[in-house]
């Protein structure tokens, strides 16, 4: 099976031709639970022979959004029934992922997708597609439309309170650190924050200093963290939001002459490295990239009209450091994010060292 990419003003016209085995009912990873009294989506299947997918995305800033991608792509391209996926990139503008929302639902596609970008700035246009009658799904950031049909998401409080309590066990209940955030005003930024502070709140001897938005890409995460270390040389930890900011911030102190401190990281194979290599004090709360693969079996459930619930829950334990062996790939670079649903040859494909 191939993929043919199109590029058009911003949307990606993803041509899947078909195979001569027709797919099952998938089903959603076993990771993920439904929330507690979520109710059971149950909708008669579509009388349709192909479906076209929708999917906005807000952003590929980081790599694990590329690869979120990538997973979405991939999934898609194991049904015969899946004739397009439409893929939607809106740079980081909200606006423009309104917008895109809008056009997939002029479109009439068959369910859409939505990676959101904010939690309200969609919820209009997101209703206006749930009430046209195509299903919606939202996954590995939150939205909150009054009208959805599928959630999909990490328990982000639960990855900032793992984290928070690490460093402050580390820190012995004291001492003053840096917070190095996502992407200012994201849903899961918003959500692992507030996880920091209900823990921070039972330490009143550990005070957050300053904090810096690196977008969980390690170009940015690295300039942010050279602004807050230089700034401030004698904190005792550093919370991270992500994995690849974390690598960048040990890189820093150690090109600065800084004493590696605790600091708290993610599942990245960058991040394990450094990690592994420098023996750092740490720990890896894991948020997946098969979002995006989960987003398409959310979507062909609700299509062929098998059972599923409205709202969906992640949440794996944190790597810690005796086990990082069990995840981190030597033959893969920085960029790989542990836990991908791509096959070998294409986590070869793209991350081969």
């Amino acid at each position: 099976m191939k993929l043919k990419h199109l590029l058009l003003a911003g949307s990606m016209l993803v041509a899947i031709a078909a195979t001569p085995a027709l797919a099952q009912v998938p089903e959603l990873n076993s990771a993920l639970s439904p929330v507690a009294g979520s109710p059971m989506v149950d909708t008669p299947a579509s009388t349709k022979d192909k479906f076209v997918l929708g999917f906005s995305n807000i952003s590929v800033v980081n790599t694990w959004r590329v690869q979120m991608v990538e997973e979405l792509k991939q999934e898609a391209s194991q049904y015969p029934e899946i004739s397009e996926v439409i893929i939607a990139d809106a740079g980081g503008d909200v606006n423009k992922q309104v917008a895109d929302i809008e056009s997939l639902t002029a479109r009439g596609v068959d369910a859409l997708l939505v990676a959101p970008g904010s939690e309200v700035a969609l919820n209009g246009a997101l209703e206006k597609a749930y009430a046209a009658g195509i299903p919606v799904i939202i996954f590995s950031s939150n939205a909150t439309p009054k009208d959805y049909t599928v959630k999909l998401l990490a328990d982000d409080a639960q990855f900032g309170r793992d984290g928070a309590k690490y460093l402050a066990e580390a820190l012995g209940g004291k001492g003053n650190v840096l917070s190095i955030r996502g992407i200012s005003g994201n849903s899961i930024d918003n959500d692992r924050w507030r996880g920091v502070e209900e823990v921070f709140k039972d330490y009143p001897d550990i005070k957050v200093v300053d904090q810096g938005f690196g977008d969980w890409a390690y170009d940015k995460g690295k300039q942010v963290c050279e602004s807050l270390l230089v700034a401030y040389p004698d904190v005792q930890g550093i919370w991270s939001s992500g994995g690849a900011m974390t690598q960048a911030c040990a890189e820093v102190a150690e090109e600065n002459g800084l004493p590696l401190i605790p600091m708290t990281g993610e599942a990245n194979n960058g991040f394990l490295r450094i990690w592994k290599e420098k023996n750092l004090e740490s720990v890896a709360p894991i948020s997946p990239t098969w979002f995006g693969q989960q987003g398409v079996v959310a979507a062909m459930r609700v299509l062929k009209g098998a059972p599923i619930a409205k709202d969906n829950l992640v949440n794996p334990a944190p790597i810690t450091k005796d086990q990082i062996d069990q995840f981190y790939r030597a033959d893969l670079n920085d960029s790989y994010w542990v836990g991908s649903t791509l096959p070998d040859d294409k986590l070869l494909e793209m991350y081969k060292k």
